[in-house]
């Protein structure tokens, strides 16, 4: 799976101008977060076309990447994170981005990037989808 960062402006509106220019091309949101730092919005984004979505972004100017997304199942318990993040730790790999997907199961599912994704990919391999 691959995520779009995005960081525009934070101005009323800057999520609203992002959707509006996805639904304009029929591109689905299948995910999206947002924060403000300082005085800019920082969006991740998971769509159906993302190609499409990077080519539209940067039609409009906006700063925009492309990430390659890990994800994980682990137990839905204290400490399971805990023990995926010292495997990446105790490898030297750095966490680039985590997000929570979903709870289900007994089972939390887990997306992540890494400055080394191949490795990070065999370190988990136990609990990669």
């Amino acid at each position: 799976m691959k995520s779009i960062k995005l960081i525009t402006e934070d101005k009323p509106g800057a999520m609203a101008d992002i959707v509006d220019l996805l639904a304009g091309q029929n591109i689905n949101i299948q995910k999206i977060e947002g924060e403000v730092v300082d005085r800019f919005a920082v969006f991740e984004l998971v769509v159906d076309r993302l190609d499409d979505a990077m080519h539209l972004f940067h039609q409009h100017g906006m700063r925009a990447v492309s990430d390659d997304l890990i994800t994980i199942r682990i137990p839905d318990q204290p400490g399971a994170l805990a023990r995926v993040t010292r495997e990446l730790k105790d490898a030297k790999l750095s966490l680039r981005g985590i997000s929570t997907l979903q709870r289900q199961d007994g089972y939390c599912f887990v997306a992540l990037s890494t400055d080394d994704d191949a490795v990070a990919r065999e370190l988990l391999k136990d609990v990669l989808l």
